[in-house]
């Protein structure tokens, strides 16, 4: 049954490409609270995207190329929570400074990174793009490994990363957990552990030491009303391993209901 305060407000969620646990859980949790629930597919690499009831307002959820094309459409940039300018490890490392995992890493590009040769073939390095638009995932590489990928960057375009696209380079480090946080105005609304020592390890929750940690960064800065953030326990410490668009963010075994209701009474209030 239709929720009144939601009427103006729906979620418009892909089928394809997301996994059918999160899908059939947003759709699940959307029918609880009685909010509209739209399912599209989105052809890769399109340019389009595909027609649906544009009556109400628009929570979307979905891929990257999803979240490009929504992003581009200024009907729907409302409910894509997201700022670019923000969403940078050079802007968290700047707001947040030695909280951050990756402080006092260098924000470089390809170009810059390998005119350098002081550095060994077989020094290894922690790499990731600077932004948040997946155009890889972050990973340890060897020096000579980066040199390879360089050389086919060098000769494949690619319209997500290029040469002097901005990546951040560090040195590796030995994260013992982590846990993704789903932040609503500054509240922390639902969580859940990703990562056992490098390996997936998807359980609900984190320590209450992980809650007060990541409120008191929050108290400091936000980059959105709506996002998730990753955090770390790095030997002793915690820290903010990066923070992500709640629109496309992957769920593991978060409680999607709780999700679901607080962004969209956040969303219905807004719009």
């Amino acid at each position: 049954m239709m929720n009144d305060k939601y009427s103006h407000v729906q979620w418009v969620v892909q089928r394809n490409l997301t996994s059918q646990a999160d899908f059939n859980n947003l759709k699940d949790a959307c029918l609880k609270i009685g909010v509209t629930f739209i399912e599209v597919d989105i052809v890769p690499f399109t340019a389009e995207l595909p027609l649906f009831d544009r009556a109400r307002n628009s929570i979307i959820y979905g891929s990257t190329t999803f979240n490009g094309l929504a992003f581009l459409d200024g009907n729907l940039t409302k409910g894509l929570f997201l700022n670019e300018k923000e969403f940078t490890i050079e802007n968290y490392m700047r707001q947040w400074g030695q909280h951050m995992l990756n402080y006092g890493a260098s924000v470089t590009t390809f170009n810059e990174l390998m005119g350098n040769d002081t550095i060994s073939a077989d020094k290894q390095f922690f790499i990731r793009p600077n932004d948040d638009n997946k155009s890889f995932a972050g990973e340890v590489k060897r020096f000579d490994e980066i040199g390879e990928w360089y050389n086919k960057l060098r000769i494949v375009e690619n319209t997500n990363l290029s040469l002097e696209s901005k990546i951040v380079v560090s040195e590796p480090y030995n994260m013992q957990y982590e846990w993704r946080l789903w932040i609503v105005n500054k509240r922390i609304i639902a969580s859940s552990k990703y990562r056992e020592y490098f390996k997936l390890k998807k359980e609900e929750g984190c320590p209450a030491d992980v809650i007060s940690f990541a409120e008191a960064r929050c108290q400091q800065y936000t980059p959105h009303d709506v996002f998730v953030m990753d955090i770390c326990l790095c030997g002793d410490g915690y820290y903010i391993v990066e923070c992500g668009c709640m629109n496309g963010a992957g769920f593991y075994n978060a409680n999607v209901e709780n999700i679901v209701s607080h962004v969209t009474d956040y969303f219905a209030s807004v719009v």
